[in-house]
């Protein structure tokens, strides 16, 4: 009898250290498979994120491609035309008015403006594009207005990106000009480019109004476009913003190296 006892307790002990050292490992298991599922999930929903965003973002390029024809073939005959109109009747006229002339000068600024916007539109312009270029060209537009004080900074003439991605770059600083002159009232915007070894830095500062960044964060579409793009360049973005100092937003985007 007592035979038995003793074998029915080692029996038990030995069954008991089995489950101890079975259930750990049914544990870790368990644990490694969810973070297994857990990390795929997340690595399907930035996927998935990516090419939702890639989605817009060439549904967006297509929409910017056809007002570029809208503005060339349609807009921009009409002013031409208007502006010739009114070549022919200063020439008819023995002396043309002031208001006149202005008129006619004033029409020929904005044909060439709407000529450089229906090319920053077009798809074509794309395959040639210098993100340096055009930003300062860009910022040209914006000093020839003679409201608000632009500059340009960069240690490059082109960076290491392939010319899609450089668009991409360009529409982030575009809705950061767009901040700063429309909703922070800027009268100096600043702009500087730097390659630093494998990063490529970019920050526009500005003298303007500042804002919340927690009600910006939350209702800012603009933002959040922002932040979308620079993620598809696999780069971050911060933004620091206050009434005494302005805003400023700055971008960290890695070197892309050159497939071997």
């Amino acid at each position: 009898m007592g035979q038995e006892i003793y074998t029915a307790i080692i029996s038990v002990s030995i069954l008991l250290l089995i489950l101890a050292l079975i259930i750990p490992l049914i544990i870790i298991n368990y644990k490694k498979k969810q973070e297994i599922y857990l990390l795929e999930r997340r690595k399907m929903q930035e996927e998935f994120e990516k090419q939702l965003m890639q989605s817009q973002l060439e549904v967006q390029e297509y929409s910017f491609h056809q007002i570029s024809e809208e503005l060339h073939d349609n807009v921009g005959q009409l002013l031409s035309t208007t502006k010739m109109l009114l070549g022919i009747t200063e020439r008819n006229l023995g002396e043309t008015p002031d208001s006149l002339r202005t008129a006619s000068e004033t029409l020929g600024k904005a044909i060439q403006d709407l000529r450089s916007l229906s090319k920053s539109l077009s798809n074509e312009w794309l395959h040639q594009f210098n993100i340096i270029e055009n930003l300062q060209g860009e910022l040209d537009r914006l000093k020839a207005a003679k409201q608000i004080e632009v500059s340009l900074k960069a240690n490059v003439h082109v960076l290491p990106l392939e010319p899609q991605e450089q668009v991409m770059l360009f529409r982030v600083m575009q809705e950061a000009l767009q901040n700063s002159i429309k909703h922070a009232r800027a009268s100096e915007i600043q702009v500087s480019i730097e390659v630093r070894g494998d990063i490529i830095y970019l920050c526009l500062s500005d003298n303007g109004l500042g804002f919340n960044m927690d009600e910006a964060g939350k209702n800012g579409v603009g933002m959040m476009n922002m932040k979308h793009r620079v993620k598809l360049l696999n780069g971050s973005i911060e933004w620091t913003s206050s009434e005494a100092s302005g805003t400023k937003v700055e971008i960290n985007l890695p070197v892309q190296k050159p497939v071997v």
